[in-house]
């Protein structure tokens, strides 16, 4: 019986030790995830050509290249939620490719970066890719 209990013990020991791990780690993770960099007032529209698309995780980004009135090109990254919530909404890897012409709306980042939020774990914003919508709007 001694040693059941010394067993018990070591498990509960070591259950303690993981779920205090667990906690020590989780802020850092959970703060990845937050939103705050993003001024999520303010719905900015994007026309651009597509230099790259990144399925995987944490998030998924797309890589457009933005012309202004003046001529000037700003590479912009958006982005977008995991690769489970946007295949969930109707996306997969080849969704995007090099090239695509993309009309955008985005969250843009509270600093000013050509950086914005087009989707979330319960949103995605507008994409309209070579004329075509689409899904998760």
């Amino acid at each position: 019986m001694g040693h059941a209990s010394s067993r018990a013990q070591n498990v509960l020991g070591t259950c303690c030790a993981a779920a205090f791990v667990f906690l020590l780690f989780s802020n850092s993770a959970f703060a990845h995830h937050g939103t705050s960099r993003y001024d999520l007032t303010k719905t900015i529209t994007l026309n651009g050509v597509v230099t790259g698309f990144e399925w995987g995780n944490p998030h998924c980004l797309v890589h457009l290249d933005v012309t202004s009135g003046n001529g000037e090109v700003q590479q912009w990254t958006l982005e977008l939620a995991s690769p489970f919530t946007m295949s969930h909404a109707g996306w997969n890897k080849d969704t995007l490719r090099p090239g695509d012409k993309v009309t955008a709306e985005t969250h843009p980042a509270s600093n000013g970066i050509p950086l914005g939020i087009s989707a979330t774990s319960r949103s995605i914003m507008k994409f309209v890719v070579n004329g075509k919508p689409l899904p998760g709007q």
